[in-house]
């Protein structure tokens, strides 16, 4: 970022320095640096940062889990016809599929513990629609 912060005075150093008698288009190319570099900024601040609100979300449905981890990340959906097993624990939920491989939820996203708590629930009950087997090795909340 800082480096980015640097073409962009860079390239306000080049605007305003450059003679105002001169007859090339220089002008031009420094507008266009200054331009990629801001966008460029912003690019960073919105994969970094809650700058342009939360994009990260869980999503559970009948037929399918999505987590999805910020703004350009993608998003990775687990199809519950696929899964043999579910085991939670306080921060993750991993699926084991049908070919062997292996999936994790993070169940941070969703911020405090009674959602949290709401998550487990609803991923018991499509579990239960779906017929997976379902292994909670959450640890008690000390606090409530």
């Amino acid at each position: 970022m800082a480096l980015v912060l640097l073409w962009i005075i860079y390239s306000l150093f080049l605007i305003f320095t450059e003679p105002g008698s001169s007859t090339n288009d220089r002008h031009f190319i420094h507008y266009v640096f200054m331009a990629l570099a801001i966008g460029y900024l912003l690019f960073i601040l919105a994969q970094n940062t809650s700058l342009f609100g939360t994009q990260s979300y869980l999503e559970i449905t009948p037929a399918y889990v999505v987590e999805k981890r910020g703004h350009f990340k993608k998003k990775v959906a687990i199809y519950l016809q696929e899964v043999t097993g579910i085991v939670l624990n306080n921060t993750l939920a991993k699926f084991t599929m049908r070919d062997g491989t292996r999936c994790q939820i993070d169940l941070k996203l969703v911020n405090n513990r009674k959602s949290q708590n709401l998550v487990k629930e609803k991923l018991m009950e499509v579990a239960k629609k779906h017929d997976i087997p379902v292994t909670d090795n959450s640890a008690p909340n000390r606090r409530k």
